[in-house]
């Protein structure tokens, strides 16, 4: 009887050091960002391609990710340069200007290269449906009026 009640003391034990590191474990393998996929894109206006730019989306729901635009293309980024969007659909904003006329952070925007309805994610009308696995690679068709 003593061996029996001191056997079942030490498989308590290695029970709860068995539930302490499958906890540690899963704390560990679960990341705090919510899963990317890689979105590798072109804009074009009026089917050629955009010279430069910048774009930014909108998720339904959390962190929106933001990209360079040059000669057309761009890559997503959430957290990181060009580490991919959030799986979901998200609204999409473009803002491509002139060179500024003056020097510094001070200096106004140059002239809107795109319609104005392109810059805000609301109003533009644009949209990317983000996919899990592979790369996304939409392209946004923008029109002069």
């Amino acid at each position: 009887m003593f061996m029996h009640s001191k056997w079942n003391r030490w498989l308590r034990g290695q029970r709860l050091e068995l539930t302490a590191l499958l906890l540690i474990a899963a704390v560990i393998g679960c990341d705090s960002k919510s899963p990317l996929a890689h979105v590798k894109g072109q804009v074009l206006l009026d089917d050629k391609p955009l010279a430069a730019g910048s774009i930014v989306t909108l998720p339904s729901a959390g962190r929106g990710a933001h990209g360079v635009i040059n000669n057309g293309e761009f890559e997503l980024g959430t957290f990181g340069k060009n580490d991919g969007a959030l799986i979901g659909t998200h609204k999409v904003a473009i803002v491509s200007n002139d060179a500024s006329a003056g020097r510094g952070a001070e200096a106004a925007a140059g002239k809107s290269l795109i319609p104005q309805r392109y810059t805000g994610p609301d109003s533009s009308g644009l949209t990317i449906e983000v996919e899990a696995g592979g790369t996304n690679a939409p392209t946004l068709k923008l029109t002069s009026p």
